[in-house]
């Protein structure tokens, strides 16, 4: 029998991927030790290495996860070779975010959907947030603002990895007893990958997340955060960096928080309200790591 982390070096899929499609499609089914732990079999390695190889095509895990190995095998066998195949092993970040950004300017859907996915796989969540799709934005935002890329490229960039890390919130987001998260945008940021991001990686170590999404009224996120006793308020900062009303946002929304509610804020300008955080009791959250092991410690 093999723990999570032996399937994972075995496979080249990482532990929460594994967890994913476990707990959303039921893929494999792991024995549990007294202490909870998993234990995987060979069967289940061979199965997973399978779904990977199928997935690196370009197919939906949705729409094989049902198939039988004999049916995936088949599948395997007729599929064309990649140039470079993507595994955890030589997953070439730079050239696979160049991939994106040609797929990007093509306006090539299904292309991008593969490279999304094949990072995913690769990367695991918080590493694909932090090391692919980060980077990703911030260069297309580049592009964009000196005229390299057109707005609707850059538009479909954004709806379709918005859609693609919602599609994950969701599969990862199973767990009605965890502890609950609200996470928006305040009025006015209209930015809402941080947030987004911050919801995969929250649902992903088993919190509940209500994902209220971009340029919520304070009275809604307030609102939401009592109605479903919510443990914290995940707000992300992002453009415009220099809205004036911000300050006074954080401090009504810090004023109305329900009991044991936790505000969090992250996001690219969070730094210039270090000091008024602080001063108010919400915690700062300089990146998805750190989100991470803030939510661990809030439980």
């Amino acid at each position: 029998m093999h723990t999570i982390q032996s399937v994972a070096e075995k496979t080249g899929l990482t532990p929460d991927v594994i967890r994913i499609w476990e707990r959303r499609y039921n893929v494999v089914a792991p024995e549990r030790t007294p202490s909870n732990q998993r234990l995987y079999s060979d069967d289940d390695i061979e199965r997973l290495n399978l779904l990977r190889r199928v997935t690196e095509q370009g197919r939906r895990i949705s729409a094989i996860a049902n198939l039988t190995n004999e049916e995936l095998k088949d599948i395997t066998d007729t599929l064309r070779p990649q140039s470079r195949p993507l595994t955890n092993s030589n997953l070439d970040v730079q050239q696979s975010i160049s991939d994106a950004i040609e797929a990007i300017t093509e306006l090539d859907p299904i292309q991008l959907e593969r490279i999304l996915g094949q990072a995913f796989i690769s990367l695991g969540s918080v590493g694909f947030m932090m090391s692919f799709i980060a980077p990703l934005m911030d260069q297309v935002g580049d592009l964009w603002r000196t005229g390299a890329v057109r707005t609707c490229q850059e538009h479909f960039s954004s709806a379709h990895v918005r859609s693609f890390l919602g599609r994950y919130m969701l599969e990862s987001n199973t767990d009605t007893k965890g502890p609950r998260l609200i996470a928006a945008t305040l009025p006015g940021q209209l930015h809402e990958l941080g947030a987004t991001m911050s919801a995969v990686v929250a649902a992903q170590i088993g919190w509940n997340v209500i994902y209220l999404g971009a340029a919520v009224p304070l009275e809604e996120i307030l609102f939401s955060a009592e109605c479903k006793d919510a443990r914290a308020i995940g707000i992300s900062l992002g453009y415009p960096m220099d809205d004036p009303k911000i300050p006074l946002m954080l401090e009504e929304l810090v004023q109305g928080l329900p009991k044991k509610c936790q505000l969090l804020v992250g996001g690219s300008s969070t730094a210039r309200y270090s000091g008024m955080l602080s001063r108010l009791g919400a915690l700062e959250i300089t990146d998805l790591e750190h989100l991470s092991q803030t939510l661990d410690s809030l439980r």
